[in-house]
């Protein structure tokens, strides 16, 4: 028994066994420069690239959608001109982000995931004027996302229509990764020599 576990404590000191983990990011554009109104998402913002997104301060339109849709800080993005918008950049997991209607109760959005120009995942969610709902995605290994909206009836209550949506709190993982061996340090090759000692210490006890 001492022996196994002298063994395991040697495949420690060499980085044998070692874990891997990632976090998650998320991107809430309040690090964008301030607006009163909105402004152009440029590409390379945190990595990524971002065409037909733009980025809205919550107070440009009170009591709107696009407040509502703007869950931490003043910033959230939006589709520029109700268009469909793409983020694109190096492999990576999107996790979820919350959405909200601007002007439409009942707006459709289809949001596909890519890698290499082929999709690999597409699901649609409905969402409202009323409030941000946060939705899991679960898109893993992918290196674009689009975000297309449709459908819907105008809030009587809002004095504007078409197929705007809010997006913030995107949430995503780099890429996952690889364990890899590492090399001894004089650290673990002072614990290995100890190791190594107690090892032929017990051999000699036993003889």
């Amino acid at each position: 028994m001492k022996l196994k576990k002298s063994l395991a404590l040697l495949a420690l000191s060499f980085g044998l066994i070692s874990t891997a983990t990632t976090q998650a990011a998320v991107i809430n554009f309040d690090d964008l420069p301030y607006v009163d109104f909105s402004g152009t998402i440029e590409n390379g913002y945190q990595g990524f690239d971002w065409s037909s997104f733009a980025y809205i301060n919550k107070f440009a339109m009170p009591n709107t959608g696009f407040e509502k849709g703007v869950v931490s800080g003043q910033h959230g993005a939006y589709n520029d001109f109700a268009g469909t918008s793409t983020t694109s950049g190096n492999l990576f997991d999107f996790n979820g982000a919350y959405l909200t209607a601007g002007w439409k109760d009942g707006l459709i959005i289809e949001v596909s995931g890519s890698a290499n120009g082929i999709t690999q995942y597409n699901k649609t969610v409905t969402v409202n004027t009323s409030q941000a709902q946060w939705f899991d995605f679960n898109f893993f290994d992918i290196d674009s996302l689009t975000f297309w909206a449709y459908g819907g009836t105008r809030n009587p209550d809002l004095d504007n229509d078409g197929e705007f949506f809010i997006l913030d709190n995107f949430t995503y993982n780099e890429p996952r990764p690889t364990t890899e061996v590492s090399e001894p340090s004089s650290l673990m090759l002072l614990g290995l020599g100890i190791i190594l000692l107690g090892v032929i210490s017990q051999g000699r006890k036993r003889s």
